[in-house]
């Protein structure tokens, strides 16, 4: 992994967030606040929040995947963490967006 996908990663992990909590502020201001982590994989680095996976980013390429499971992602990238959106162009509260 290059330094230029770690400041990617870091950057999108922490947009993520941002997501989920300016929804959980608005929606759920009361709620408590689950905590956020990274799993890193050989191939995957799986984004968890709380206990749920929020969506995978492939190593290889920066691409951002949809969870199928607990253990890996669907098949078609979301967005990548390397472009100019950072991967969140595609990402909602709760994980990334279908594929339509």
């Amino acid at each position: 992994m290059s330094a230029d996908f770690e400041t990617a990663l870091a950057s999108f992990f922490a947009g993520v967030q941002k997501i989920h909590a300016d929804y959980m502020d608005k929606n759920y201001p009361t709620n408590d606040r689950e905590p956020w982590r990274l799993d890193r994989g050989k191939r995957y680095v799986r984004v968890v929040h709380g206990g749920s996976v929020y969506c995978f980013v492939d190593t290889t390429n920066g691409a951002v995947l949809k969870a199928a499971g607990w253990k890996g992602p669907a098949k078609h990238a979301r967005g990548n963490v390397l472009d100019d959106k950072n991967g969140l162009g595609w990402m909602g509260p709760y994980g990334p967006a279908h594929v339509r």
